[in-house]
């Protein structure tokens, strides 16, 4: 009931904003989103309600150009809705709770709840250790995955403690979700997991727990362990105990404790990852690797100035990279030392960037024309082209 009331101040405000603009005719290349929409980052511990996005004559009222009385009962208009406004660049508003602790905090945890969804997708576990701190800490939230993102939450969980897994296709998997491979003294372990995202009062039955015992025995595998949000009924129970370690059974408890354990191997502070040995490797290899570790990616910012970021990839994983900032080396100045042209500086003063400010996490992404870049810190990060990048830090 609590996120149907969030959700319908979000509704309300954006009616208010949307007819007042349409009475004043401004509501003409402007949109709304979340902030993980536009951003496609964490919410902030101080949760951003709403992003919109007025290019057009909106966004310059807002920007305070002109029409300083229009922007004035803008401004009193969504102050009356409980939040305000602020001018966050590039024809971007975002809005927020006023004075308001205990709703702040509803809206954190309803945006959060959100982002974690959106990280628990395959490739996207080896950084983030925050699913698994919020599974660990919260098990009843397993049951609001849908159940595809339960399984794929299961695969990171045993990834990261250890496993190497093969998550199925979600359909047609003939009774097995993930296969999990680890090794003992007697070679390799298979084990066929089996997960069910039921609610208690749908507990699992004996027939569903000899079904995949069946699977283990067909696939002559080592084990099976089903896995459910739910419980299960004394039968199968019972079934289980006499298969003794053949087959195992686990309820959110277990996944909670799991989950724990693979937060605790991903490490929060990132530079710790990369030792100071490796950086010194990476910075040597001036990008000629296979791999996106080593390379350099980069971002331009027009704000006030030209401001040039530049990162090398630390490590690379499927769905994200590791990324350390850079400083820069002036090559050539323009007029005077506020203008110029600049490139990464690889050498000594590099070494000292390897530490938590300096080490961010990026999501892959890819243009419609299938260049890749890089999604961290808000920006988007390009491979670098070696090319000298002009910069001018006059306002």
């Amino acid at each position: 009931m609590q996120d149907v009331r969030l959700e319908k101040n979000i509704e309300d405000l954006k009616s208010v904003i949307c007819s007042w603009a349409q009475q004043k005719e401004l509501w003409h290349d402007c949109t709304f989103k979340s902030w993980n929409e536009h951003f496609d980052d964490e919410p902030p511990e101080n949760p951003c309600v709403l992003v919109l996005c007025a290019s057009g004559q909106l966004g310059e009222i807002l920007y305070g150009y002109y029409g300083n009385e229009l922007r004035d009962e803008f401004d009193e208009l969504t102050k009356n809705t409980g939040f305000y406004f602020e001018n966050y660049g590039g024809g971007v508003f975002t809005f927020w709770v006023i004075d308001d602790e205990e709703l702040e905090e509803a809206y954190h945890k309803y945006f959060e709840w959100r982002w974690i969804c959106d990280l628990v997708q395959p490739d996207f576990s080896d950084l983030y250790e925050e699913v698994y701190e919020r599974f660990h800490k919260s098990p009843d939230d397993l049951y609001h995955l849908d159940p595809r993102k339960f399984e794929v939450l299961l695969d990171g969980i045993f990834r990261n403690n250890g496993y190497h897994t093969q998550l199925g296709s979600g359909r047609s998997d003939g009774g097995v979700d993930i296969r999990l491979y680890s090794n003992d003294v007697i070679g390799e372990v298979v084990t066929l997991v089996q997960a069910k995202r039921y609610a208690t009062s749908n507990p699992i039955d004996l027939q569903a727990v000899q079904a995949l015992s069946a699977v283990v025995e067909d696939q002559r595998a080592n084990q099976g362990l089903f896995v459910t949000t739910s419980r299960y009924l004394p039968c199968a129970q019972r079934f289980a105990a006499r298969q003794k370690t053949r087959i195992k059974l686990a309820t959110s408890d277990e996944v909670s404790r799991w989950s724990f354990y693979a937060a605790e191997r991903i490490i929060r502070d990132k530079s710790s990852l990369v030792k100071p040995d490796h950086l010194k490797y990476l910075l040597n290899l001036n990008g000629l690797t296979d791999t996106l570790e080593g390379k350099i990616f980069h971002f331009t910012e027009y704000f006030g100035g030209i401001f040039n970021y530049f990162a090398i990839v630390l490590r690379d994983s499927k769905g994200a990279a590791l990324l350390m900032k850079l400083p820069t080396t002036k090559v050539s100045i323009v007029g005077d030392s506020f203008r110029g042209y600049e490139i990464p500086d690889t050498g000594i003063a590099a070494l000292s960037y390897l530490n938590a400010e300096k080490v961010f996490r990026a999501k892959k992404k890819y243009k419609d024309d299938g260049e890749l870049y890089l999604w961290g810190n808000l920006n988007r990060y390009s491979l670098w082209g070696g090319i000298p990048q002009y910069y001018d830090w006059h306002d």
